[in-house]
């Protein structure tokens, strides 16, 4: 059985509901899912917690007595087993509510198929990117509730990989492309999960990504000086070569 929650602190705030978290001293965690981008934590006393961690939060693990690695006034949540730790450090978005409302929250109904859930639903993804074929692919993947959980980094990197230049349509771009690069999205994103980092191009020479955070230097492929320019309505920096991608 899963171990008891022994104490709970909130400091996040951020955290909705904070004065409620000690409802959860005393429960366990039934499941752990991740949606996209979001976590979500659902605990026996149906409630749940949901987390978005942006840009600069994280969730860390630790054995109980042990140091953290980021200081105290920066952990939000801390559920404690007596055992293990989990502590989430500057979550933007931490919430505290009932398991089926949070299920019915349309931050978590409105997200496209999970890269990450195997099976993965090709038909609903292929279904909801004909639905916006006007956008520009680079574009499109990024759109959670279209295809959930790719972010610029695995954006950059699928489409070089597949082959695809970012600035075309999904209109111009067939089933079996789509198709592909949603695979190759899945493929290293899985990897980057077990190596605990985005690592994409494996040599010769140091390992690192193939064309993200790489603009003005030669392709490791072709060797064309790579270009970035910003892409979307939200303006996120993509990476490309003209001579892989045309």
């Amino acid at each position: 059985s899963a171990p008891v929650i022994m104490r709970v602190a909130a400091r996040g705030p951020n955290l909705r509901e904070a004065h409620a978290v000690e409802r959860l001293t005393g429960t366990s965690l039934d499941k752990a899912e991740a949606r996209g981008k979001i976590l979500l934590l659902h605990f026996s006393n149906e409630l749940s917690v949901h987390s978005h961690l942006r840009m600069d939060g994280s969730w860390h693990i630790y054995r109980s007595g042990e140091r953290w690695r980021k200081p105290g006034n920066a952990a939000w949540l801390v559920l404690d087993t007596g055992e293990w730790q989990a502590v989430n450090f500057h979550g933007p978005i931490l919430e505290l509510a009932p398991t089926d409302a949070t299920l019915r929250d349309t931050r978590v109904t409105r997200l496209g198929p999970d890269i990450l859930v195997d099976p993965f639903d090709d038909a609903e993804y292929l279904r909801r990117m004909r639905g916006d074929s006007w956008r520009e692919i680079g574009d499109a993947v990024m759109q959670q509730a279209l295809v959930a959980g790719i972010g610029n980094i695995y954006k950059s990197e699928s489409l070089f990989m597949s082959g695809i230049d970012p600035w075309r349509t999904v209109a111009s771009l067939s089933d079996e492309q789509l198709v592909n690069i949603r695979e190759v999205a899945t493929r290293i994103m899985i990897d980057g999960v077990l190596d605990h980092r985005a690592i994409t191009f494996r040599g010769p020479g140091p390992a690192g990504k193939w064309v993200y955070n790489r603009s003005g230097v030669p392709c490791r492929r072709c060797g064309a000086s790579l270009l970035s320019r910003d892409q979307g309505r939200d303006q996120r920096t993509t990476y490309w070569c003209t001579r892989c991608q045309s």
